[in-house]
């Protein structure tokens, strides 16, 4: 469903952003919720590049998100907010391959309006990231993103019609590469060429499907699965750069928790297994994964999303120099690789 509200008299400006306040309204346009109903609307964490509300009325919720004009950042960070049209497009296509309960579903878009509203993520899970950094390590769900992650790769890789959907690469360059890879190649000359030169040749890799934020922090976690969020990133790209997403994110906490390495180096494991075997021929190389973990590793320390749980110079130092070691890595498999990673 979709009611753009460009040129239509009486409705709000499509740089307007959605308050609590007017959410319920919003919902009402879009048909979601029946006029009349009375609603109440909370914010969420919207990350650094949206409004996120949840909008509650009896018999019935749902989240509304709507893309910032001005990412929350120190840096300036340009990033069309035309992300949130990619973003529910991949939704929509998760939905059609994926079991239920996967992602979100959506209920209706304002693509004028930079928004869309899905389903709202049941009662039960637990974040990922949060159980991470708590000290929590399930392999079940290290298993379950792994093998989630390995069937979007491997179905969307077989289905030319995602391939031109997704075949623009503005959000990869927008959302990841700019902020991600070449700022951190600006202030590290020393590794600038290898950085530089990994971030062409993933440009170059259209093979699949990826989503570009495969993080913990968008994975919830339920007894029987996990559900997965935010897709803005997508586009038809490199698998290797979802593979190595996650799993600077397992190092990273590595870091944060030293005596939680053993069990997170075992979760990497349990991810990268799941993921083979579900992705099948189009899972990526070890040396394109361990490449695009050390460009990823030095992204979160010097690019313009930096991880927030390292706020110290020495764990940052600690991630630099391990970005450094991948860089210039001789065979780059991935195996010692990550023993070297989770060892530090």
């Amino acid at each position: 469903m979709s009611t753009p509200s460009a040129g239509r008299p009486g409705t709000a400006d499509p740089l307007e952003l959605t308050t609590e306040a007017t959410a319920a309204g919003v919902l009402v346009e879009l048909g979601v919720v029946p006029a009349g109903t009375p609603a109440q609307a909370r914010a969420l964490s919207g990350g650094i590049s949206n409004v996120v509300l949840a909008v509650a009325w009896p018999g019935g919720r749902a989240v509304l998100k709507q893309s910032l004009p001005k990412l929350r950042v120190a840096a300036e960070w340009p990033f069309d907010r035309a992300r949130i049209v990619n973003e529910r497009r991949c939704m929509e296509y998760l939905a059609s391959i994926l079991p239920a309960g996967s992602v979100p579903d959506v209920l209706a878009h304002d693509d004028d309006r930079f928004l869309f509203v899905m389903s709202h993520a049941p009662d039960g899970a637990v974040n990922w990231k949060d159980a991470l950094l708590a000290g929590t390590v399930d392999p079940v769900t290290a298993e379950r993103a792994g093998r989630l992650l390995g069937r979007i790769h491997g179905r969307s890789a077989r289905n030319p019609g995602v391939a031109a959907r997704f075949a623009d690469q503005w959000p990869l360059v927008q959302g990841r590469v700019d902020p991600y890879h070449r700022t951190a190649a600006a202030v590290n000359p020393a590794v600038a060429a290898l950085v530089e030169a990994e971030a062409e040749r993933m440009l170059a890799t259209r093979r699949t499907l990826v989503l570009g934020d495969w993080s913990p922090k968008n994975l919830l976690a339920y007894p029987d699965r996990v559900l997965a969020l935010d897709f803005e990133v997508a586009h038809w790209g490199d698998p290797a750069f979802d593979v190595a997403f996650l799993l600077t994110h397992l190092v990273l906490k590595a870091v944060r928790r030293p005596a939680d390495a053993g069990a997170l180096r075992a979760a990497a494991d349990a991810f990268l297994v799941a993921y083979a075997e579900a992705a099948g021929p189009v899972a990526p190389p070890d040396e394109h994964v361990t490449g695009e973990l050390g460009c990823l590793l030095l992204a979160r320390v010097d690019g313009k999303s930096v991880i927030e749980y390292l706020p110290d110079d020495e764990p940052r130092r600690a991630v630099r120099a391990l970005a450094y070691d991948l860089l210039r890595g001789g065979d780059r498999a991935l195996a010692p690789a990550l023993d070297h990673a989770f060892a530090r």
